[in-house]
């Protein structure tokens, strides 16, 4: 079970939530299962094996797991046969959540964000981490260390607004995030600058909605609030953040790796942009940390759920207006599209 600090707050809203039907993708391996039966005995979610039963049911007798109280959607013996039955499942409601078993990241999400998947949401799918961090007075999303290489500014606009969700899913209403470059100015040599910049200027437009968004700021300007008063940066964000937005996915993992390394700390990572949360640990993630990354799906999921519902128009009006991105930011966009090389 999940102990850190910042995290038993979550625990206890887990604990009030109906428990989430979710499909275990191709859930052959000792650690795949062990996950699904700890998760089940916590209450988080219902798990459903989708994969080859015979291969299943060997691996746990093998390993000495019980799974005798967990059901299994039998496929053939493929990961690519998985995958498919699950997204299946997915589209006709009857799982709200994916977690990946033994397969690559990139075989549970290829058909996920198919065009005709009926999961896609209206962003690119990225991922975000929660860290637990050890006298920290906070926990920290950082995003993305994991999926999206070097993403442009339009990509990070996406990760920008699926990070703010789950923000807001871990019942942060109105998240200062820190738009992370290598310095904390413009410079022409950096564009993970201007791209700062200009995702900044979209949020003083209310593209990003109620939250309170400063870039670029270097690490320490973002982490500490000493550190950006000596360096002349000082804000509503520094020192203080809820979510750190990194340059691309080679400073993420490096960022990443290196706090939780120093700390002793915890991370814990949904995958967002779908139309539900997706669970994609790490070949070498503690079971602590899949565990702890299903409990996000969980609260998640709640989230989507609430919104959804707070999104559909009364029976007798008129269907509500599509949201879109403002001319404004549209401009943005266009400008640093065309000051691309």
């Amino acid at each position: 079970m999940v102990t850190r600090a910042h995290f038993l707050p979550f625990l206890e809203r887990v604990r009030g939530l109906p428990t989430l039907p979710a499909a275990f993708v191709y859930p052959c391996d000792r650690d795949a299962l062990q996950l699904a039966v700890s998760i089940a005995f916590a209450g988080a979610l219902a798990p459903l094996l989708v994969g080859p039963e015979i291969r299943i049911r060997d691996v746990a007798s093998h390993a000495g797991i019980d799974i005798g109280q967990l059901p299994i959607e039998d496929t053939a013996d493929s990961p690519r046969a998985g995958v498919h039955r699950a997204v299946e499942l997915a589209r006709a409601g009857s799982v709200a959540a994916l977690v990946k078993g033994t397969l690559g990241t990139e075989e549970l999400l290829g058909p996920v964000a198919a065009p005709d998947s009926g999961l896609r949401g209206l962003r690119r799918l990225s991922h975000a981490s929660f860290l637990d961090l050890p006298g920290q007075p906070r926990g920290l999303l950082l995003a993305d260390a994991a999926l999206n290489i070097a993403p442009n500014l339009a990509a990070k606009r996406d990760i920008l607004h699926n990070s703010i969700d789950l923000a807001r899913a871990l019942d942060v209403p109105t998240p200062r995030v820190a738009l992370l470059a290598a310095t904390d100015t413009v410079h022409p040599a950096l564009p993970s600058t201007a791209d700062a910049d200009a995702l900044r200027a979209m949020a003083s437009l209310g593209v990003f909605g109620d939250a309170i968004v400063d870039g670029p700021l270097a690490a320490d300007s973002a982490l500490s609030a000493a550190a950006a008063a000596a360096n002349g940066r000082e804000s509503a964000v520094t020192g203080q953040p809820d979510i750190l937005i990194v340059p691309g996915m080679e400073s993420g993992a490096l960022l990443l790796r290196t706090l939780t390394a120093l700390t002793g700390g915890l991370a814990a990572g949904l995958v967002l942009g779908a139309d539900l949360p997706i669970v994609a640990p790490a070949r070498t993630d503690s079971m602590e940390a899949r565990i702890a990354s299903c409990m996000l799906a969980a609260l998640f999921a709640a989230f989507l759920a609430a919104t959804r519902k707070a999104d559909e128009p009364p029976s007798d009006s008129a269907p509500a207006a599509e949201v879109v991105t403002p001319p404004a930011a549209e401009r943005i966009l266009a400008g640093r599209r065309s000051a691309a090389p």
